[in-house]
């Protein structure tokens, strides 16, 4: 008889991944051992063995879940139908807001992946790829005078523009996630030049 999950079983497993993303971005992942993981999740290295059956396991649940929930966010905003020049602010704060709440998944995505078996790297890449494609389709619109050629880096440039905000802005930092974004886009849209954004109720 197959034995019978406990009623708990899911939100055990969601908090595994929670705290072993951020044992991977604070020790690393090569470093990382079943064992230490265990200890960082504040459960024995047996019943870390119950939910995965090993630290590759963990990571690549961990990031394709990540890497799906980023995708899902960027093509919500497009199945809105918004002007092509909104619609890139929206994309660009709707990744702002999910990239507050999980820091140590994004390092994880952008320095532990590569040390995936390639089968699994290649699903991970292959999402990243349906965000990439979708913000280069939002820019081509937006910007219909620009050459073919230049989307692909004015998409890269704009994703390095924000994601590497992991490695240095805060929550509770001196400019909030909502206020980055704006800045962002203002960036994005007049450069250096362009004037400031206007002050956000309520953020901090």
């Amino acid at each position: 008889m197959a034995r019978t999950r406990a009623a708990d079983y899911d939100a055990q497993r969601d908090r595994i991944l929670e705290l072993a993303v951020e044992a991977f971005a604070r020790i690393g992942y090569p470093s990382a051992s079943m064992a230490s993981l265990a200890k960082a999740c504040g459960t024995s290295k047996a019943r870390l063995y119950h939910y995965y059956p090993s630290k590759d396991a963990i990571l690549f649940d961990a990031m394709d879940r990540h890497t799906r929930r980023l995708a899902k966010v960027v093509l919500a905003v497009r199945s809105l139908g918004l002007p092509p020049g909104d619609e890139l602010a929206q994309i660009v704060r709707a990744l702002m807001r999910e990239y507050r709440s999980a820091g140590a998944w994004h390092a994880s995505l952008l320095n532990d992946v590569k040390f995936l078996e390639p089968a699994r790297r290649e699903i991970i890449v292959d999402q990243q790829r349906i965000v990439v494609d979708a913000i280069r389709a939002t820019i081509a619109r937006a910007y219909p005078q620009r050459p073919a050629a230049s989307l692909k880096p004015l998409t890269m440039a704009l994703l390095g523009m924000i994601n590497f905000t992991f490695a240095w802005l805060r929550p509770d930092g001196p400019m909030s996630y909502e206020q980055f974004a704006e800045m962002a886009i203002e960036l994005w849209r007049h450069g250096l030049q362009g004037e400031a954004p206007p002050e956000i109720p309520g953020a901090s």
